[in-house]
C-alpha cells in the first residue's frame, strides 16, 4: 500500500511540474502588438509620406479608422490610403509605391541601373501618380509624359496580373504600344530589360523592337546581350532599319568572335560574398553531390563558355564591375562521375536573372530544385523567367 501512495504522489508532483511549465512558458511569450487602428498608430515610415502629401487627401488621414482584419502593417497603410486618398481603384503596382518606393533610377543611360544611388532629384513620385489616378485626373497630362506616351500611359495602368511591379509596367507599356498581343509585351517585361533604366531611350527602343519581332524570352535575352555589346562598342549603334534575321546573323558572328578573342581570358574579379557549397542529396546507394561554384577569373569564364557552348564569355566587364557574379554548378552522380550542370546569372540585387545549361537549354526541374534551395539558403531571390 506504502509504494502505491508513494507511486501516486509522483505522479502528482509531474502532473503539477508540467502545468507550471506550460504557465512560464506561456508568461515568457511576448505580447502581440496592437495592429494600427488610427494614423498615429503606423510607424513613422508609414505617416510620413501621408503627412507630406495631405493637401491632396480627399478625407482627413486623421479620421481614418482601419476597415481591414489583416494586421499586416502594410496593408492596413494601404487602406489609409485608399481612404485618404482614392475615389476610384488604382493598379497594385501604383499602391505599392507607398510601401516600397521604386528603385529605379530614371537615368537615360546604356549600363545597367543604379540601384543604390541617393540621387531622387531625377525620379517621378509614384505616390503623387497614384493620387492622380485615384481621383481621376490625366496621369498623361499630369505626370507621365516625360516618360510615357499617351498609349503607352493607358498601357502603365492596365498590365496584366503577374506584371507586379512598376518597373516592369513601363516596359510592359512600351512593349505593348508597338503590340496587340498582351503575352508579347508581358514577356518583354520579363527580360533582362529589367537591370535597366525605364529611362533610357536606347532600351527602350529595344522593347519596342521586341515586341514587334516576337520571339521566345530565352532569344530575346541572347539579342539583348549582343545589343548591349553592340552598343558599347560603338555609341552611334541603334536599331533602326535593322532586320530581326540581320541582328541574328550578327549576334552569331559575336558568339563566335568571342572565343576567338583571347582577351576573354585574363583577369580576376572580387565576386559576390557568399561561400562556394556542396549539397549532398539522396540516399548512400543513390547518392548526389551539386557543387556551386563561383567564377572570379577570366580565364575560369571563358572556359565556361566553352565547355557550355554559350556567351558567358561576354560578361567579364559586368563580373569586374559588380554588376553580377557567375556561378557554374555541376553535379556528381554516380559519385566519382561529374556532370556538367547549368551556368548561373546572379544580379547585384541578388535576382538570379539567368540559369542556362549546355548550349543555352532551359535548366531541368532536378537542377531548378536545387538552384532555388540554394537561393533559400543564401537569401537570394528566384525571379522565374
Amino acid at each position: 500500500m506504502g509504494k502505491k501512495l508513494k507511486l501516486r504522489e509522483a505522479r502528482r508532483h509531474d502532473a503539477e511540474r508540467a502545468v507550471s511549465a506550460v504557465l512560464e512558458a506561456h508568461s515568457k511569450r511576448k505580447v502581440r502588438s496592437r495592429a494600427a487602428e488610427r494614423l498615429n498608430d503606423l510607424n513613422r515610415r508609414y505617416s510620413a509620406p501621408v503627412e507630406c502629401l495631405s493637401a491632396s487627401a480627399i478625407r482627413d488621414p486623421e479620421t481614418w479608422r482601419c476597415r481591414i482584419k489583416s494586421r499586416s502593417e502594410d496593408k492596413r497603410f494601404i487602406d489609409l490610403v485608399r481612404y485618404a486618398y482614392a475615389k476610384y481603384p488604382v493598379p497594385r503596382h501604383l499602391e505599392d509605391a507607398w510601401v516600397e518606393p521604386c528603385d529605379d533610377d530614371f537615368v537615360d543611360r546604356l549600363a545597367p541601373l543604379n540601384r543604390m544611388s541617393g540621387d531622387t532629384r531625377s525620379r517621378p513620385d509614384l505616390r503623387s501618380w497614384y493620387i492622380i489616378v485615384a481621383q481621376g485626373g490625366s496621369l498623361y497630362r499630369q505626370a507621365a509624359h516625360p516618360w510615357l506616351s499617351k498609349l503607352e500611359t493607358h498601357h502603365f495602368l492596365n498590365p496584366p496580373p503577374d506584371v507586379t511591379s512598376a518597373r516592369a509596367a513601363f516596359w510592359y507599356a512600351y512593349a505593348r504600344a508597338q503590340t496587340d498581343d498582351v503575352g508579347v509585351a508581358r514577356n518583354v517585361a520579363l527580360t533582362k530589360l529589367g537591370q535597366f533604366s525605364v529611362a533610357s531611350s536606347f532600351w527602350k527602343e529595344v522593347a519596342r523592337f521586341l515586341a514587334r519581332n516576337s520571339m521566345p524570352v530565352a532569344t530575346m535575352n541572347d539579342l539583348i546581350d549582343y545589343l548591349h555589346a553592340a552598343k558599347r562598342a560603338d555609341e552611334r549603334f541603334s536599331l533602326k532599319g535593322r532586320t530581326l534575321s540581320a541582328l541574328r546573323r550578327r549576334m552569331e558572328e559575336w558568339h563566335r568572335e568571342l572565343y576567338k578573342h583571347q582577351a576573354i581570358g585574363g583577369g580576376t574579379w572580387v565576386g559576390r560574398a557568399l561561400p562556394n557549397i556542396d549539397y549532398e542529396v539522396g540516399s548512400e546507394n543513390r547518392k548526389a553531390i551539386w557543387r556551386f561554384r563561383q567564377i572570379t577569373t577570366g580565364n575560369e569564364l571563358f572556359q565556361e563558355g566553352q565547355r557550355m557552348r554559350h556567351c558567358v564569355g561576354g560578361y567579364k566587364h559586368l563580373c569586374m564591375s559588380g554588376f553580377v557574379s557567375i556561378w557554374s554548378l555541376t553535379s556528381e552522380f554516380p559519385i566519382g562521375q561529374v556532370n556538367r550542370g547549368v551556368t548561373i546569372e546572379v544580379r547585384q540585387d541578388g535576382d538570379i536573372v539567368q540559369c542556362r545549361g549546355f548550349a543555352n537549354r532551359l535548366p531541368y526541374g532536378n537542377e531548378v530544385m536545387m538552384v532555388k534551395r540554394w537561393a533559400r539558403d543564401y537569401g537570394l531571390t528566384w525571379v522565374g523567367w
